[in-house]
């Protein structure tokens, strides 16, 4: 297999990653939010730094590094590593100030019990229903 189909292929699938992670972020695509039960973190918000760190590596990989500058493979680098490691954390743990902000607001309102769920379900189960008064 030659090595630029590797890369290729790396390059195709960190953009394929990058673009499910901004949908998410943008509250597009949010069945990839069912990947939060996969892993503690967030990793639908996480595919976005790991698809980063695949395009880059990818995009590297097909123009050669030896090719580049210094400076643009160095700045590569520093850009290409702390994503990779940004995204693998994001699995087991996302900080809540990377997270977009409906995120944080529905958050708050499942901490304070006011979220669908809580009005729909929790709120009504004290109460008897009319087939049930005394």
């Amino acid at each position: 297999m030659s090595d630029s189909l590797v890369f290729g292929i790396l390059a195709g699938l960190g953009l394929f990653l990058l673009l499910c992670g901004v949908m998410v972020h943008l509250k597009r695509w949010l069945r990839l939010l069912l990947m939060n039960g996969l892993f503690p973190g967030q990793p639908a918000l996480a595919t976005t730094w790991l698809g980063l760190s695949l395009c880059l590596l990818g995009a590297g990989g097909l123009v050669g590094m030896d090719r580049l500058p210094d400076s643009v493979s160095g700045l590569l680098g520093l850009i290409l590593f702390p994503a990779m490691v940004a995204g693998v954390i994001g699995m087991f743990w996302y900080p809540m100030f990377l997270r977009p902000r409906w995120m944080r607001r529905d958050a708050e309102l499942e901490a304070k019990g006011e979220d669908l769920f809580a009005k729909r379900f929790l709120q009504g189960q004290g109460q008897p229903s009319d087939g049930q008064q005394q």
